[in-house]
């Protein structure tokens, strides 16, 4: 019997053709002949998609220069860039914090570290042997700030690239604190003692459009002082000046704000630039205040960047029972500051430093919520909800005297990753004990 199917259509062939141009290639994808190969796309053509994949993220911007040898050609490698060039830096890259003690150059890890975008929540392995006489302090716009165990000098590595900028020791700080004011009784110390002052640091870094001339700027959180060096320096340069009422810091597009605390008159938002080339070592001037918050609005204000924007985020009482969250932008303008309602899928996590991750990647967190890591009531995480201000569960278990048990939830990953003195020591977070090195203890002392 005939089959009463109807005969399909025959299906238009929109496969796009290769860039290769093998024999075995073409007729492996044949298509019609009106079909052109992407490898014979302009070079400015593909330039310009180039620079937009770029905006999204450094690792989708080396796939595409994968792709074929001549979108290759007409683009820029990143290598030999990615420190120098700011549209290089792994911005919304961090460095997984592994737990166990598993810190960067644990002998199980043979020189992998992972790494997992806040975006995307996509996870990629790096090796980097370098982390055997390493150890990272801080990461500014997703690159690695770190102090060699041999003679204290600072360096920024790009964790994808492998480019590695030099900067002077921390050592030649010590002459400057030795002659501060307010550091006389800390000349009885020995360098060991000394140099701890100097490794608890907020960073930020610039670079100089017309030469590529990097800086960086520490925030030394010990001594209430601020140091800048550029890159092939001879030392740090201390400030005078000094200041205890910092509370929260945030590096954004080569400058450090600052969030100051007032709980009884209104606190501020403070912004520290880089001091220009030519002043390279000379006095760096004192922050600019940029705007205030009335304890009206808020009090305890917290720092984060989160859409290419710094949002503020503080609380209307001392419990931190209702929190609010204004953007940083509306302050500057003079606008009335208006409380935000929603952050989309963001979910905002606040402890000694910030971070802002989208929920599209990482389904086991929360859209549009805070999680405060440093008020933690009964050791147990909690989420608020930004839309109708509730409160809920962050993750299972609790984080005070120990860390909880594993597997260790993302959650708690995210957390460790506010404070810095457990994700660069490979310790998951909890907020009654003190992080400390498993391995080179001497020479990583304060770190």
């Amino acid at each position: 019997m005939a089959s009463r199917r109807r005969p399909r259509p025959a299906a238009a062939d929109w496969r796009i053709l290769p860039c290769g141009h093998g024999p075995k290639r073409r007729r492996a994808a044949a298509a019609p002949a009106a079909s052109t190969s992407w490898s014979s796309m302009p070079p400015d053509l593909v330039d310009s998609i180039a620079e937009r994949v770029l905006a999204g993220d450094l690792l989708d911007y080396v796939r595409f220069r994968a792709t074929c040898p001549h979108w290759r050609s007409c683009t820029v490698d990143p290598r030999g860039r990615g420190v120098a060039d700011p549209r290089f830096h792994p911005r919304r890259w961090m460095m997984l914090p592994e737990g166990h003690g598993l810190h960067p150059g644990h002998a199980k890890l043979r020189g992998r570290v992972r790494f997992f975008n806040l975006d995307t929540g996509a996870f990629v392995t790096v090796h980097l042997p370098l982390f055997q006489d390493h150890a990272v302090l801080d990461s500014p716009d997703g690159l690695l700030l770190l102090q060699r165990d041999a003679d204290t000098a600072i360096r920024l590595l790009h964790p994808f690239t492998g480019d590695i900028c030099d900067l002077p020791p921390l050592t030649s700080l010590i002459p400057q604190l030795d002659q501060i004011s307010d550091a006389r009784q800390r000349r009885l110390e020995d360098e060991k003692h000394k140099l701890q002052y100097f490794r608890k640091v907020s960073a930020a870094v610039s670079v100089a459009p017309a030469t590529g001339a990097v800086t960086a700027l520490l925030y030394l959180e010990h001594i209430g002082h601020f140091a800048h060096a550029s890159a092939g320096g001879r030392r740090w340069t201390l400030s005078s000046w000094s200041t205890d009422r910092v509370a929260r810091t945030l590096s954004f597009c080569g400058s450090l704000y600052l969030a100051y605390w007032d709980l009884e008159e209104e606190s501020s938002i403070l912004r520290l630039d880089p001091p220009l080339l030519e002043e390279e070592d000379g006095e760096l001037p004192q922050p600019q205040t940029i705007a205030t918050l009335p304890v009206e609005l808020m009090i305890l204000p917290q720092l984060v960047e989160c859409e290419s924007e710094i949002l503020v985020v503080g609380s209307t009482d001392i419990d931190r029972a209702h929190l609010v969250v204004v953007r940083l932008a509306d302050l500057l303008q003079g606008r009335l500051a208006v409380p935000l309602t929603s952050i989309g899928d963001h979910c905002l996590f606040f402890g000694m430093r910030s971070l802002a991750v989208s929920s599209k990647g990482l389904p086991s967190v929360a859209g549009n919520a805070i999680i405060l890591c440093d008020s933690i009531p009964g050791g147990r995480l909690k989420q608020y909800n930004l839309s109708d201000g509730s409160l809920s569960p962050a993750c299972d278990g609790a984080i005070g005297r120990r860390p909880p048990p594993s597997p260790h939830s993302i959650v708690h990953h995210l957390v460790t990753c506010c404070h810095q003195y457990f994700w660069n020591k490979g310790l998951i977070y909890c907020f009654r004990t003190n992080a400390t090195w498993r391995t080179k203890r001497e020479a990583r002392f304060g770190v």
